[in-house]
């Protein structure tokens, strides 16, 4: 991932921020070595002690989510020159991450880059995974399915609908743009041979759900809401196949797209022949 990607990750993370005392939102985003990226924001507290900066909430998420090595780490807040993690946050990046590269960004595109070595030459201790109680047959065993799973969208939907209840009863003739990251633009190539692809999205204002009630698309009957389109589910997923118009390098033009302006994709997958 290039370092500007992850980068306007950071920032973006920067609106998950509780900062009512110092007034000063920080985002983090941490890059596995496996690709995925889990993001951090600071929460403080009226105990300031208790607070947790950007960063030490971005690698402990990531150490919850199963990750054990990272590349680099991207820290963004509104100030010149950019920020640089506390002390705390170098020591356990250092334990958690071990030597990443720190990249400091802020609001007006100033970017410092640092080993995380570099900034803390002298740690304190290491990792130690070796012992820890929680061996990788436990991780992996059975119960590990109840554990909450992130994605990392790949890109948004752009058109005019601002809303999801507002979307026009004539959606399927109506065109939307499919924007996918510039880090992902390869995983495009040869898209444009296909008629029709299948969009996974996620339905990020989507709130609550039923497990059973009417359904309007079904006659007004009652149905479970897996028997059914409902866009309020248990995960706020949603596939939507959808024709291929154009392709201009990272930007798909689609027709007949029911998601709303700002919907995150998860991902692209073709419709196999026959189906």
């Amino acid at each position: 991932m290039l370092n500007e990607s992850l980068l306007a990750t950071a920032r973006a993370a920067r609106i998950r921020a509780y900062a009512p005392y110092s007034g000063f939102p920080v985002g983090a985003a941490l890059l596995t070595e496996e690709g995925a990226v889990i993001t951090g924001a600071n929460v403080e507290n009226s105990s300031s002690g208790m607070t947790v900066c950007a960063e030490r909430a971005a690698v402990m998420a990531a150490v919850h989510a199963g990750y054990r090595s990272f590349k680099k780490i991207a820290v963004v807040a509104d100030c010149s020159p950019p920020p640089s993690p506390c002390g705390a946050c170098r020591q356990v990046l250092w334990e958690l991450a071990g030597p990443v590269e720190v990249i400091m960004g802020n609001l007006e595109n100033e970017i410092l880059t640092e080993s995380l070595q570099d900034l803390y030459p002298n740690p304190f201790g290491c990792g130690k995974w070796i012992d820890n109680p929680v061996d990788e047959s436990l991780f992996n065993s059975v119960e590990g399915w109840r554990i909450p799973v992130s994605f990392h969208p790949i890109g948004y939907v752009a058109n005019d609908f601002n809303d999801s209840d507002h979307i026009p009863g004539n959606y399927k003739e109506l065109l939307s743009r499919v924007v996918i990251a510039p880090e992902f633009e390869e995983g495009l190539y040869r898209i444009e041979e296909e008629e029709k692809i299948n969009i996974i999205s996620y339905l990020h204002r989507a709130r609550g759900y039923t497990l059973k009630g009417r359904r309007p698309g079904r006659g007004n009957e009652v149905y479970g809401v897996f028997v059914c389109r409902a866009p309020l589910r248990p995960n706020s997923i949603a596939q939507t196949t959808v024709d291929l118009v154009d392709r201009d390098n990272n930007v798909l033009t689609v027709r007949g797209a029911d998601l709303a302006n700002g919907t995150p994709i998860l991902d692209l997958k073709t419709i196999m022949p026959g189906n």
